[in-house]
């Protein structure tokens, strides 16, 4: 009887455990086993197997995100998982994999993390034969050591340092664009109050391990400096550490004697221009991986800083192609077809080279580039994106690999008004965090140039692009656009900041990613409320006239209802295919009194609406759209719903749809 008092005691004392980090952070989800049961699809699709369990692919419904899910399949590792998820809770970092959520059941332990839709490192070098060039493998480098870098400061929400613990190609995964994304924390340590740590269970890859953790159990940031120079060596040699291939003893002698660096080198990117460089990557490798003299190893920020300029000189040297055009389009097809593994589960410096900025994080995360920099990133304005009057927007490539979209103002356009309202873009988006808005990643406001500003890339164009192609657009595809721009208005409309109301809704300023997920953009019309609730118009220019509410445009005063007018007309393009103004019959006509004059006469949408999607199951569904576009249009400004009553709607519309398409399914 005492046995199993200690034993409830014992248990009682886990699951609070659990209920604290589910309820001290925030952004993680609790999800039961039921939940993970319905996003995996009853586990039906396995990505990745290790030691300790099994990764399988899997949807989130409500949100139509691809994610990750790592089932424990030892049921004796409770305590290492809630440590695992603590960890990993605190980071909040574009180069570490995001924790989702967690399921802490009875008989079950998984976690949910975002997809990762390339493989791990160690795929990608050594079991494919693709060719990645030298600025590609620097700038996997470089994203890793920025992650080592911010994990090895103090700005974590528990003011400790962490110590990954288990650095190694396999933890190392890439995204699209070969960004590396640092994952499994499973033996990761808290080095709270301090800068070391002693432990006598010492875990992780040997052939990666920092001999001092491996022989005393010294646990400091520098024991990932060391697992790093080991995968700085891999990444150049493209031969693999735990299989002896390479050693750093060798590199270590053949830098020094100024000879036999070449044969240790991969031949691929061992060229005569790369010589130079390839030596100091490697005079840095063997540097991380000190042993005698531990403080002797770089801190991961100066790691950083020489990838940095490294990644500068091999790109402004022009000795390769950018990394956007065909190579690595070849990396990313090659990995898409041949890779599924999930790669989560394992059990003073050299010299002193020209320092260049290549972009400084500022709060937030928004860097302030220089017009070098811009150069550098958009390959000399090499690949036009887009332009119009007002500007023109390239494609660029961060240090990390991480593709921009850089927006650049033409000078005839340039005055005083918008140079305010770029000023105050800037100063909103620098604030805003969400998933369906374009992230602002920096600026170069030189002060002999115009505002130079740096966004996230969107794959996939817009979604004028896609609703005036010849593309087919399925329903589904176009409630899910605009149930998740809805939700992207109704944050801003009660954003903790301030009140935003956009000001420049249209499709051209809805973009879409690789998985055609919503970002919105345009915000150079925008305005906090709360500051301006009396402004007048201030970049007219910008702003499309058969998409500015009526009622703006007479008082010129600004409301988020001005907003939802916006999105009012997009809704009407999504189901009918057809501009604000189109052509019919030999005239133009205007979308918004054409769907008032079918909703009086007959009562019904169904004369407006797009033949491609208009089967029968589906009729109701877009009938409810179109009623639903009618009240956002409303010239009674009253009358119009809140931009979270529109989401509302949408999500149950979009339930609707679901239920139909499975009823069909049936029949």
């Amino acid at each position: 009887m005492e046995l199993l008092q200690e034993k409830n005691i014992h248990v009682s004392q886990r699951d609070d455990k659990a209920k604290w980090i589910i309820d001290n952070y925030s952004n993680i989800r609790s999800f039961t086993e039921h939940d993970i049961e319905k996003i995996t699809s009853n586990y039906s699709t396995l990505i990745g197997k290790g030691g300790f369990g099994e990764v399988f692919r899997g949807v989130l419904d409500d949100e139509d995100d691809v994610v990750a899910v790592k089932r424990y399949i030892r049921g004796d590792l409770r305590e290492e998982f809630m440590e695992e998820i603590r960890i990993h809770a605190q980071m909040s970092h574009k180069n570490i994999v995001k924790l989702i959520g967690c399921c802490i059941g009875k008989n079950r332990l998984m976690m949910v993390t975002e997809f990762i839709s390339n493989g791990n490192l160690e795929d990608a070098l050594h079991n494919s034969d693709i060719f990645i060039p030298l600025s590609t493998r620097l700038g996997i480098a470089m994203g890793c050591a920025k992650a080592l870098s911010y994990m090895h400061s103090m700005h974590l929400s528990s003011s400790s340092l962490i110590c990954h613990g288990d650095i190694k190609p396999a933890n190392i995964l890439l995204d699209a664009n070969l960004t590396a994304k640092v994952s499994d924390f499973g033996i990761s340590k808290s080095l709270s109050g301090g800068i070391t740590r002693w432990t006598s269970n010492v875990k992780g890859s040997i052939a990666y391990m920092d001999p001092i953790y491996y022989r005393e159990g010294r646990v400091t940031s520098k024991s990932d400096v060391y697992s790093f120079g080991a995968v700085l060596l891999e990444l150049i040699a493209r031969k693999s550490m735990k299989e002896g291939g390479i050693s750093c003893e060798a590199f270590r002698q053949a830098c020094a004697k100024g000879k036999g660096l070449r044969e240790l080198l991969d031949i691929e990117i061992a060229e005569e221009c790369n010589m130079n460089i390839l030596e100091e990557i490697a005079k840095l490798a063997t540097k991380c991986m000190i042993v005698d003299n531990i403080k002797k190893r770089p801190q991961m920020n100066d790691v950083a800083e020489h990838l940095r300029t490294w990644i500068f000189q091999v790109r402004n040297g022009g000795h390769e192609k950018p990394a956007w055009e065909s190579t690595l389009d070849k990396v990313h097809d090659a990995l898409k077809k041949g890779m599924q593994s999930a790669g989560i589960f394992s059990s003073s410096i050299i010299s002193n080279p020209q320092k260049h900025n290549f972009g400084i994080f500022r709060s937030n995360d928004v860097r302030i580039f220089t017009k070098k920099d811009i150069s550098v990133i958009t390959n000399n304005s090499s690949h036009l994106l887009g332009k119009s009057t007002f500007c023109n927007v390239y494609k660029g490539i961060l240090d990390d690999n991480t593709l921009v979209a850089v927006k650049t103002y033409s000078v005839f356009s340039y005055d005083e008004d918008l140079r305010n309202s770029i000023s105050t873009s800037i100063t909103i988006m620098s604030k805003i965090a969400h998933r369906y808005i374009i992230k602002l990643l920096g600026h170069c406001s030189d002060a002999d140039h115009l505002p130079i500003l740096i966004y996230e890339y969107a794959a996939k164009g817009s979604l004028n692009d896609i609703l005036y192609s010849k593309e087919d657009f399925p329903l589904e595809l176009r409630l899910k656009i605009a149930v998740k721009t809805a939700e992207a208005l109704e944050f801003l409309h009660s954003s903790a900041f301030c009140v935003i109301r956009h000001g420049n809704i249209k499709p051209s300023n809805i973009l879409l990613d690789s998985n055609l997920m919503p970002k919105v953009a345009g915000f150079t019309s925008s305005r906090r409320i709360a500051e301006n609730n009396n402004d007048q118009v201030a970049s007219m220019e910008f702003t499309h006239i058969h998409y500015m509410d009526p009622i703006h445009i007479q008082s010129g005063h600004f409301t988020v209802k001005n907003d939802v007018y916006s999105f009012g007309v997009v809704l009407f393009e999504l189901i009918s295919r057809k501009k604000p103004v189109y052509h019919c019959h030999d005239k133009n006509r205007r979308l918004i009194p054409e769907f008032i004059r079918a909703y009086e006469t007959a009562k019904s949408g169904k004369a407006m609406f797009d033949e491609g999607i208009m089967a029968e199951e589906d009729i109701a569904v877009l009938e409810e759209i179109g009623r639903l576009a009618m009240e956002c249009v409303s010239l009674e400004i009253d009358g119009r719903p809140t931009m979270k009553e529109v989401a509302e709607r949408l999500k149950m519309i979009r339930r609707m749809k679901e239920s139909s398409a499975m009823g069909a399914a049936r029949c």
